[in-house]
């Protein structure tokens, strides 16, 4: 019986420290911790082009964590036109929460675009990678909507350099 309660209570102790504190108890934490606020896709004729996301990260952990990069997919009318990733340094509170804008410049081939204005069906996914100290964990998103694009890349394009 000693011994149970002794097991017990180091449990207890190892819990109100904080040392599980990078892995929530709720399993799909990381799952609901990225909102998507707002998607804008833009290209030009000049061969340019960006794609920017407003987020809402939050940190599903008790322990403070940074915001080290974001990825992204973006696909218009089920076409790929670009993926890509950006790094960053952005430290968030245990239980915190953040707004992110993050601008990803975008590259397409001169001339290889056409005219299409109206409406086009954008569907982004990604990720926002949180560090909690050594370790990393992928907080999942995506968004589907309908934006006006007035002109649009011939075939696939990339992040600009």
């Amino acid at each position: 019986m000693r011994s149970r309660r002794a097991v017990l209570g180091l449990g207890l102790s190892l819990g109100l420290t904080g040392c599980l504190g990078a892995v929530p108890f709720r399993p799909r934490a990381y799952d609901e911790a990225v909102r998507v606020e707002a998607v804008d896709v833009t290209f030009t004729r000049e061969g340019s082009g960006a794609l920017t996301l407003k987020l809402q990260v939050k940190n599903p952990s008790s322990d403070a964590a940074t915001l080290v990069r974001v990825d992204f997919d973006l696909r218009v009318d089920g076409r790929r036109l670009a993926t890509g990733e950006q790094v960053l340094g952005v430290p968030v509170d245990g239980d915190g929460e953040v707004p992110l804008e993050v601008r990803f410049p975008l590259a397409v081939a001169r001339g290889g675009g056409r005219p299409e204005g109206g409406s086009h069906g954008v569907r982004v996914q990604g990720g926002v990678v949180l560090r909690f100290g050594g370790s990393e964990r992928r907080a999942p998103f995506q968004d589907a909507r309908s934006l006006d694009i007035a002109w649009l890349p011939g075939g696939e394009s990339s992040p600009a350099p």
